[in-house]
């Protein structure tokens, strides 16, 4: 299977970003090859092998049943559960701290399946707090690419929440000003792993862009938004998933990694 990294750093070439995005990109999203990388929580990422989940990560649960992030034994090449349980709006999320940068060009990817797609939310991407401190970072993400409004002060996030609509959307927040938001034109599926991603590109533009690629790692669709976050702000990488009925239901996340520029200039 191929992994990921590679397809991305060759899709996001300086090159590649120029022919689409114009020559701004090539001083907003360098190649990984030519910075130097400060990447987490593990080095190469996280395939959540052994017994225990490392102790790196914050994870709390919240609701009937629900429980925090811990390794699911018995998965093939690994994964961890992130469980809300069979609450209304029962909860869990994880983080690792508050260690990236917008202008450090933050990109998190994480490869995970949800247990159903009805009747729930989940989050992936950066934001401004860590486990325990909001119930998402989004508060209501409202249908059809509208604005929503932000529990986080600043955050990007892909957001799917059944509440407004089945859109998987791309969101952003800077210091409490919410940005347009950009839907996605797929069709999740239940039970299934994808490759989510944010990239922040940082500098003078403060954009993001949000992707999904399929399990083997081949790109189905991205989108951008503009003024997304505040660029010097700290961030963690995040995820959520938040029941919005009695329904029992899990994300399990099979890997994950985080990466950024240890300086803004090369």
């Amino acid at each position: 299977m191929a992994t990921p990294l590679p397809l991305l750093e060759r899709y996001n070439t300086t090159r590649n970003l120029r022919r689409r995005l114009g020559s701004r990109a090539e001083r907003d999203f360098l190649e990984l090859g030519s910075m130097t990388v400060s990447d987490g929580p593990l080095p190469g990422g996280d395939d959540f092998q052994g017994d225990t989940l490392n102790g790196t990560y914050q994870s709390t649960a919240s609701g009937n049943a629900s429980a925090a992030a811990a390794i699911d034994t018995g998965v093939v090449n690994g994964a961890i559960k992130l469980d809300q349980g069979d609450a209304n709006s029962g909860r869990c999320d994880l983080s690792w701290g508050l260690h990236y940068q917008a202008q450090l060009k933050a990109v998190y990817i994480a490869r995970f399946s949800m247990s159903r797609l009805s009747t729930i939310k989940f989050e992936i991407g950066f934001t401004d707090v860590i486990s325990g401190t909001d119930a998402g970072a989004v508060n209501v993400k409202a249908a059809s690419g509208g604005i929503g409004t932000w529990t986080a002060e600043d955050a990007v996030v892909l957001c799917y929440d059944t509440t407004d609509d089945t859109n998987l959307t791309l969101m952003g927040v800077k210091n409490t000003t919410a940005t347009t938001s950009a839907d996605f034109d797929i069709t999740l599926s239940a039970s299934t792993y994808y490759y989510f991603g944010v990239a922040l590109f940082g500098g003078e533009d403060d954009d993001a862009m949000g992707f999904v690629l399929n399990a083997d790692g081949a790109l189905i669709e991205e989108q951008i938004i503009e003024a997304a976050i505040t660029i010097d702000d700290l961030l963690t990488p995040w995820l959520f998933v938040q029941n919005r009925d009695g329904t029992a239901g899990y994300m399990t996340v099979d890997w994950h990694r985080a990466y950024q520029r240890r300086t803004t200039t090369l």
